[in-house]
């Protein structure tokens, strides 16, 4: 294939790239990413500052079945800080400060202290 017809497919190619992109863009969904992009450009830098330290409180909460056997009532809950729900897990293994609850605990659950 010689040069000029490289050139000539390549312009060709840029072309049809371009119109999918106007097609695109004149779709609503197309608008709509069109705004999403263009209001986070404008606001990217402050919602990262805030997006980094995203720690908050967890409870986790465990049956009193898991620590006593046969135990039918009751339960035990500690409050942690993490970032995510593994993570508030994990640093609920390691807590030694647990509160004894009256009330049944059916099942184990960790959950927001605070909802968002």
């Amino acid at each position: 294939m010689n040069p000029s017809n490289k050139r000539k497919k390549a312009q060709q190619q840029l072309e049809i790239q371009r119109l999918d992109e106007l097609l695109w863009s004149s779709t609503p969904l197309g608008e709509f990413m069109n705004n999403i992009n263009k209001t986070s450009n404008k606001n990217g830098p402050s919602y990262q500052l805030k997006a980094k330290n995203n720690d908050r409180s967890w409870i986790v909460r465990i049956p009193a079945s898991f620590v006593f056997t046969g135990a039918e009532t009751g339960g035990f809950q500690t409050i942690v800080i993490a970032e995510t729900l593994d993570q508030a897990w994990d640093e609920a293994y390691k807590s030694n400060e647990w509160e004894i609850l009256k009330f049944k605990v059916s099942h184990l659950c960790v959950f927001p202290k605070e909802p968002l």
